[in-house]
């Protein structure tokens, strides 16, 4: 971006501007370096007046013979000047010398210039004003593109002719102040408020007269004609804008350019006939509907320096609202009429009533309303200030009738003239057959459009006897036999495969209902079905104990029933009970595992088996078997998980440790291998359950002691004194909490030291743990706590003295 700069300064500097370099015609002896302050700030502004590119720059300093020193040199040179705080901030402004109310458009700047104005509820509702208001649409003249023919050349207007051929020549021409160029060795040429192509024309003509080889049967030197840096044009806005001012705009800017930049017209401003005033004539008037509707551009003129643009008041606003698909605030000329106004706003939407159209109006007196029927449209005149709403169409059918329940198609239908309702039964595909025939029903809207009923015998309805006539948005409602009184069900509970609820169906046995359950389980018992059936309406008539009649079966499984149970038929909302066979139980295994002959899972082979039994089934213990260190482990069942839910429940708040024995699936038990394996049968020797483990660990002849010592390790067994082991283990700690010294047995029971007068410490045995505590830490009273006591005992001791005497 900075080089882009330089090459656009040094290209002005080089091309002979007026103020810098007089007549300087030999770039390559321009001494950059003598350059002032001053100077570099009026070459900066040359290139904003002149709006020059920066390829367009480059590439004519190259071809006046301007070196990449040249370059270098200015680059620092600028740097140079910014840096060192110059009161000239040397900077590339597309609008430095312009007025606050006056705007410029830059052709690397989008929108340049563009006020950003509070809007109004009513501004945003006027038709056009999102036009000039939006972001997506900038209106930016291009500056970059090929000057038109018919644009007219002015005064600041930088004209670049090239000559090729057998000679070659560039020639950068500014148009003076008189409106000429001046062509060295040919002197001025009158350009000023001419179209572009006339003057390419006579340029090439006057360049004829030193170049011979332009003209001739075979020509050899060619010449073309480029405006190389279009002059800026100011033009007024004034009127009803919302932004009025002074705005600075490329010379081949339209009239929509400036129209963009002044945010258009305002509350007040037309849309219709807004006006580009020339020499005090109207050059143009600009009608932005006919734009927006019509896609006509042909009164968006280019504008011309000192134009203006002139935004007078409305004449005629009317406000469209309701069933229109453009909800809007219009603007009307004179003689246009509802007709014109539908155009504008797109017509009706799908749901509009479009007979009439609803007017208000105001007037001297407040306001009146006018009912507009289509074919007034044409003829009635609107006024300025009118309110025109459209309504939608009435949420009701002039011909519907409707049909839901016991015929094939049911739905909405389209009510002929006089139709009956059996025509209405053919068209909705008849009756299934198993309709319910007593009765029917028709719900019709009286004339407060209340429901009511009129009931019907469907029978009656297909003889002839009685087929009402039908009339509009009449409901007709026909039942099955299934959907009157309640669904017939029947259950099966018990040892099936399906234990559920079924739908009844008549005629339906046992085997039946066995049948759809999925046949019976290996532990049903063939001999004790029981069907529990509710009371009749007879029996529930009277008042008695009876809720139910019980009858029981014996069904094989491959469903054979005697004669007379085969014959027994089941009722609706029957329940029906396959028991289980008394002494059928799944396997049940228990888990034996470590120093017995046989380890591995075994099932339990009676209810009463223990783990005496167990051992025995496993051969025995090995020679190895530490039977005090023998562990167990029990599957918490589900009655133990209830009773701690229920625990927990009871409880003010949740408490974390019941909670946590809630998910736990496993408990240790305390066992006495030994005592059970010397007195079999004995309280310790427990009767197994599913998933029981037991564990008989090899002899361990070592004791660990952990905690609080100076040297936790494990020892060898020579004593049962605990004290023994403590000292081998360097003695206590001083955060040892001797009291609470504990022991952890190989089976997983434990003992803690007692206290009575003197501290009696556990025994050790085989593979124990000895544990020492470490004490708790303690708080610090703070010292509002110790004036606190003080307080009281001070309290204390004027009491005691006070009784004293």
């Amino acid at each position: 971006m900075f080089r882009s700069f330089v090459m656009a300064s040094l290209i002005v500097l080089l091309s002979g501007a007026p103020m810098l370099l007089k007549a300087q015609t030999d770039v390559s002896s321009v001494n950059v370096e003598n350059l002032s302050d001053a100077q570099v700030t009026q070459i900066v502004q040359e290139i904003q007046d002149r709006g020059l590119t920066p390829n367009e720059a480059a590439e004519l300093a190259r071809a006046r013979g301007a070196s990449q020193q040249q370059i270098d040199q200015l680059m620092a040179r600028i740097q140079q000047v910014q840096m060192g705080g110059s009161s000239s901030n040397v900077t590339v402004s597309a609008a430095s010398s312009e007025t606050p109310t006056e705007a410029n458009f830059s052709s690397s700047q989008t929108g340049a210039g563009k006020r950003n104005t509070p809007t109004t509820t009513k501004n945003q509702r006027i038709f056009g004003y999102q036009l000039f208001n939006q972001n997506k649409l900038s209106f930016e003249p291009s500056v970059n593109i090929p000057v038109p023919a018919d644009y007219v050349v002015g005064i600041g207007d930088e004209l670049s002719i090239n000559v090729w051929g057998a000679s070659q020549q560039t020639y950068l021409l500014q148009v003076d102040g008189n409106g000429s160029v001046n062509i060295p060795d040919l002197g001025p040429v009158k350009v000023a408020g001419q179209n572009f192509d006339k003057v390419r024309a006579s340029l090439l003509k006057r360049l004829s007269a030193i170049y011979s080889g332009m003209t001739g049967g075979n020509p050899n030197t060619f010449a073309e004609v480029s405006i190389n840096n279009l002059r800026s044009i100011k033009v007024n806005v004034v009127g009803e804008a919302i932004n009025p001012g002074t705005y600075t705009l490329p010379a081949t800017a339209s009239a929509f350019n400036a129209l963009y930049l002044s945010g258009g017209p305002n509350e007040n401003g037309s849309f219709r006939s807004i006006r580009i005033m020339r020499d005090n004539k109207v050059a143009g008037e600009i009608d932005v509907y006919d734009y927006l509707l019509n896609n006509n551009t042909a009164n968006n003129i280019a504008l011309r320096d000192q134009d203006i643009i002139f935004i007078p008041t409305y004449h005629k606003r009317v406000e469209a609202i309701g069933a229109f698909k453009r909800d809007a605030i219009f603007e009307l000329k004179e003689g246009e009429n509802i007709n014109q106004l539908l155009k504008y706003t797109g017509g009706f939407t799908d749901k509009a009533s479009q007979a009439r159209l609803l007017i208000t109006r105001f007037t001297e007196d407040g306001y009146k309303l006018e009912d507009v029927k289509r074919d007034a449209f044409g003829s009635f005149t609107l006024q300025n200030g009118d309110v025109i709403r459209a309504e939608e169409v009435i949420n009701m059918f002039e011909n519907r009738v409707s049909i839901d329940g016991a015929v094939y198609r049911p739905g909405t239908y389209a009510l002929d003239d006089n139709m009956k309702l059996s025509a209405l039964l053919t068209k909705a595909g008849g009756l299934v057959p198993n309709y319910f025939s007593e009765r029917g029903l028709i719900i019709r809207l009286d004339k407060q459009l209340y429901p009511t009923t009129i009931p019907f015998d469907v029978n009656e309805v297909l003889s002839g006897t009685n087929d009402p006539v039908l009339q509009k948005e009449d409901q007709i409602i026909i039942r099955d036999i299934f959907s009157i009184g309640e669904r017939k069900t029947i259950r099966i509970l018990g040892e099936v495969m399906k234990p559920e609820e079924y739908s009844f169906y008549r005629n339906m046995t046992l085997k039946d209902l066995i049948f759809l359950a999925g046949g019976m389980k290996e532990a049903a018992s063939e001999s004790y079905i029981e069907v529990a059936r509710r009371n009749s309406y007879q029996e529930a008539a009277d008042i008695n104990s009876k809720m139910v009649s019980l009858y029981t079966f014996a069904v094989s499984r491959d469903l054979n029933l005697s004669d007379e149970d085969a014959a027994f038929i089941l009722q609706p909302f029957d329940q029906v009970y396959v028991r289980k066979a008394p002494s059928y139980d799944p396997q049940r295994t228990v888990t034996i595992l470590g120093e017995v002959k046989y380890p591995g899972q075994y099932s339990i082979s009676s209810k009463d088996e223990r783990i005496s039994d167990l051992v025995e089934r496993a051969g025995g213990l090995t020679p190895y078997a530490f039977t005090e260190g023998a562990r167990m482990r029990r599957m918490v069942d589900a009655d133990l998980k209830a009773q701690i839910k229920l625990a927990n429940e009871m409880r003010l708040s949740n408490d974390t440790t019941l909670q946590a024995l809630q998910e736990q699936k496993f408990k240790t038990l305390e066992l006495q291998l030994s005592d059970i394996l010397n007195k079999p049968g004995s309280d310790n020797d427990y009767t197994l359950k599913m998933g029981d483990e037991i564990y008989v660990p090899v002899r361990s002849e070592e004791v660990w002691v952990n905690g609080e010592v100076m040297n936790p390790t494990g020892l060898s067994f020579n004593s049962k004194k605990a004290k023994y082991y403590i000292n081998a283990s360097g003695g206590f700690t001083g955060n040892a909490k001797k009291g609470k010294m504990y022991v952890v047995y190989a089976n997983g029971t434990s003992s803690s030291t007692k206290h009575f007068i003197f501290r009696k410490y556990p025994k050790v045995e085989q593979g124990s743990q000895i544990v020492v505590p470490q004490k708790p830490e303690k708080q610090r009273a703070e010292v509002t706590t110790w004036l606190a006591i003080a307080s009281t005992l001070s309290s204390l001791a004027i009491a005691i003295a006070a009784v004293v005497k």
